[in-house]
C-alpha cells in the first residue's frame, strides 16, 4: 500500500479538498465584506472564531500542498528520492 501510484492517487484525489477550502475562505471572507470593503463581524468571539477556523483551513491546505508535490516528484523522479 506504501507504493508511489498509490501516494501518487491518493495526492491526486486532494487537490480537489485544497482547492474547495481555499473556495469556502474566500467565500467567507467575500459574505462579510460592507459597502466600503471592510468585513464585519457580529462579536468578538465569532471573529476569534472566524479567524482560527479560517486559519487552520488556510494552514492545512498549504499542508497538503506540500504534500501532495512530494508525493509528485516522488512519483517522476524516484532515483533522486531513492524510492523503489
Amino acid at each position: 500500500m506504501d507504493t508511489p501510484e498509490y501516494n501518487l492517487l491518493i495526492s491526486l484525489a486532494l487537490i480537489p479538498v485544497v482547492f474547495g477550502l481555499q473556495m469556502w475562505v474566500r467565500q467567507r471572507r467575500l459574505s462579510r465584506r460592507n459597502e466600503s470593503g471592510h468585513q464585519e463581524f457580529d462579536s468578538l468571539g465569532s471573529t476569534v472564531i472566524s479567524a482560527i477556523a479560517e486559519g487552520l483551513a488556510v494552514i492545512s491546505s498549504l499542508v497538503l500542498v506540500i504534500w501532495i508535490m512530494g508525493a509528485l516528484l516522488r512519483y517522476l523522479f524516484p532515483v533522486i528520492f531513492n524510492a523503489q
